[in-house]
């Protein structure tokens, strides 16, 4: 993984894309680095990653997923994840979205504390076992 997209927040983490990587392909994904504590400069622990998909250029907004490893949640990195991701593609895209299962709480809360909100639902969007779940669209909007 190289440093190719690089953007620091107030907690000095960073949103890192494989060298070469590019939005414009449709899809990209981002990993979310704490800063070494060895030394200075140093790449850090990876501790998440955001997945952005289904890109659409012309409209100028992308589809966003979150992950952060077991042992990093519940300490804000998917939260700063979110607000890094949001300065870092102000100005070159619109529009943020997700499709939330509405079964899934922690991320409606998340994302909502984001800045995001409710724009839609999607009905029986998901299979679970034998039956189906609605999910939730949650959209933010840059500046």
């Amino acid at each position: 993984m190289e440093q190719d997209i690089v953007k620091k927040t107030e907690k000095n983490i960073a949103l890192v894309a494989e060298e070469g990587a590019s939005l414009s392909s449709g899809s990209l994904k981002l990993y979310y680095l704490l800063p070494s504590p060895s030394r200075r400069g140093a790449r850090g622990e990876a501790v998440g990653a955001i997945d952005l998909y289904a890109y659409d250029p012309l409209n100028r907004r992308c589809a966003v997923g979150i992950m952060v490893a077991t042992e990093h949640r519940r300490q804000g990195h998917a939260l700063a994840m979110l607000q890094a991701l949001a300065k870092q593609y102000t100005g070159i895209l619109h529009t943020l979205y997700a499709d939330i299962a509405t079964t899934n709480g922690a991320s409606l809360a998340l994302f909502a504390k984001a800045g995001y909100t409710q724009c839609g639902r999607f009905r029986d969007w998901l299979a679970l076992g034998d039956r189906y779940i609605d999910t939730i669209r949650m959209q933010l909007i840059l500046p």
